[in-house]
Formats: structure tokens, C-alpha cells, sequence
């Protein structure tokens, strides 16, 4: 059954991997929309690296719509010092000949969500802004969201301060907005999305005659500025593919259900998840939170999974000449 989803996202290398990951399954995964929100870098560079992925894909047909510039109540900060100057260092994409929608990527949520009679999922990789503002927009939306599957927060340390990762230190009131929602949430926190760093031997089933796996490689093998190996290990952590993974993949992930709080008060622990992964707490769970992932598994099903956009683009012009 293919299931219905709408990526929220700041490309990002990561983010540009997950994307390419959901659009080479079309029989598993019908991505609805591509929303852009701030964070990596600004909203129209991300909007822009949104069409460019797309467009690599061959999914030029994928509607882009460009969101929240910054986050609610905070000013923006970006990572430009991981991702580069236009977020996709390691990348060398064409300008895309499409261009966004009109819509904004708030009022397209909202109304899209409101008018569906079918659950949609969310792949959240980036800041919550625009998920958030949407619900705040059309609070009766959090009904038709099947499940956010997100990218963000850490059980331990941060990877922005050493409390808070960057996806919840950006926004933390959009991060609070959505656990206090009600609507069913998996989340990927660093603890487990640096378990999915792009090693040299996890590398080794991409092939980089093809196009699409070339840009990969390219950027999965780029020389790595101060910070991208705070997990440890040889190669970038990949941290936003988990979430499509997840949905293709559940038994690669193991994790428990779990309260979270955010905190939103300005100080050296802002932006900061506390999962009560023991349950001392005695709340209610607001989330399953990922724990451990078979990291070899994962990049071998990637690997064959975007070999199919190659295959795909070769036939089509193959067609069309």
C-alpha cells in the first residue's frame, strides 16, 4: 500500500539524501509536497535546493512550496559552517527550471490537511516552524495527520550547544507546539542518527557512473568541516534519511515510547529535548523515540533503492531521444 506523505525540510545534504530516498519509491511513498522552511540556510536557498533535488530526481512534477523564514519567536540560525554557503556543498546541481508554488508552505499545509480525506504522514527533517504555525493556523489538521516522523533533539548531548541539537535549538516554541499536540510522533534524536554515518565501506554499493549516486557520492565523500563527525566515526552522519527509512524499513529501528519536554526559556539549555527514556517522570508518552538502527542495512536498501532514479532517468532518455 503506498502510503501518503509530505516532506517538511531545509536541504541540507542530508535532507537532499532523504528526499531522493522517498521520491525512488513512488510504489511506497507518494510525496504530496515538498514544504521549505529555514533553518540550514535561509528559506529561499532551501526552497531552491528543494526544486534542484527534485528536479535530480526527475521529479520536477513534485510541487515545492516555500515556507516560515524564521523561526517564531527566535532569530535565525543557520549551519552554513557543516552544510556550506548554499547548503549543498559537494553538490553541483543545475538551477532548477521549475519554480515554487504560490501558496505558502503554511497556508498549503493547513489547507491541503484540512481539505484531505486521506491521513498524510510528515517527514519533518528541518525546524518545526512551518508544522507548527500550521497547526496553530487550522488546529483541526492535527486529526488528519496520520504520524510526524521527525529528525530532532538528543537524549545526551547537542550537536548546536551542548544541550540542544539544531532542529529544536532553531525553533524550540515550534518544537513544544508539536509535542503538545496529541498527533502520533516517531522521532529520530542524534543518539541515533549518528549510529547512520556515511562511511567509506557504506558507500561502497553506490555506483558513481550514475548520475544520481554521482551528486551522492559527491557530497556524502566531501571533506568535512569542523563538527560533521561530533558522532564519531569516518564519514558524515545522516541523520534525516532515518525518518524514510523508518517508514520503508521499521524493523531496521528498535526505540520505546517516551515523554518529552522542550525547553523554550533563553539560556545555555534552550532548544533542549528531555526524553524521559526510563520513565521516571510518570507522563503520558508524546513519542516514540528511536534508539538503535542497523546502520549497514539501512545504506545497502538506500544505495539500491536511489539506483533506481539512475535507471529511471536512462530510460527516459533513452525515450525520448
Amino acid at each position: 500500500m503506498t502510503k501518503r506523505i509530505i516532506i517538511d525540510t531545509d536541504p541540507g545534504q542530508d535532507d537532499a539524501l532523504a528526499i531522493l530516498l522517498a521520491l525512488s519509491v513512488p510504489d511506497r511513498l507518494n510525496v504530496v509536497g515538498v514544504t521549505a522552511v529555514a533553518g540550514n540556510v535561509g528559506v529561499a536557498q532551501t526552497c531552491a535546493n528543494a526544486l534542484k533535488i527534485c528536479q535530480l530526481a526527475g521529479r520536477g512534477d513534485i510541487p515545492v512550496y516555500a515556507g516560515a523564514a524564521q523561526p517564531i519567536l527566535r532569530p535565525l540560525h543557520t549551519a552554513e559552517f557543516i552544510c556550506g554557503a548554499d547548503g549543498l556543498a559537494g553538490m553541483a546541481l543545475p538551477e532548477p527550471t521549475e519554480t515554487a508554488r504560490g501558496l505558502h508552505a503554511v497556508t498549503y499545509l493547513a489547507e491541503y490537511l484540512s481539505a484531505s480525506s486521506t491521513p498524510t504522514t510528515i517527514c519533518a527533517l528541518g525546524p518545526l516552524t512551518n508544522i507548527a504555525l500550521a497547526l496553530r493556523l487550522a488546529p483541526e489538521i492535527a486529526g488528519k495527520i496520520e504520524r510526524l516522523v521527525i529528525m530532532g533533539g538528543a537524549r545526551d548531548l547537542g550537536n548546536m550547544t551542548a544541550a540542544a541539537e539544531f532542529n529544536f535549538f532553531v525553533d524550540p516554541h515550534a518544537a513544544a507546539i508539536i509535542f503538545g499536540s496529541g498527533i502520533p510522533i516517531t522521532l529520530f534524536p542524534l543518539n541515533a542518527t549518528y549510529q547512520a554515518v556515511a562511511s567509506p565501506a557504506r558507500l561502497t554499493r553506490f555506483d558513481a557512473t550514475g548520475p544520481v549516486q554521482a551528486q551522492i557520492l559527491s557530497m556524502l565523500r566531501r571533506e568535512r568541516p569542523g563538527g560533521a563527525s561530533l558522532g564519531g566515526g569516518e564519514g558524515h552522519p545522516m541523520h534525516d534519511p532515518c525518518t524514510v527509512a523508518w517508514l520503508l524499513w521499521p524493523e531496521l529501528f528498535e526505540g520505546r515510547d517516551c515523554h518529552i519536554d522542550i525547553e523554550t526559556a533563553e539560556g545555555p539549555t534552550v532548544g533542549r529535548s528531555t526524553i524521559d527514556w526510563w520513565g521516571r517522570g510518570g507522563q503520558p508518552a508524546n513519542a516514540h523515540v528511536i534508539g538503535t538502527l542497523d546502520a549497514d542495512a539501512m545504506f545497502e536498501r538506500i544505495a539500491d533503492c536511489v539506483g533506481s532514479l539512475d535507471n529511471f532517468n536512462a530510460v527516459g532518455k533513452k525515450a525520448a531521444s
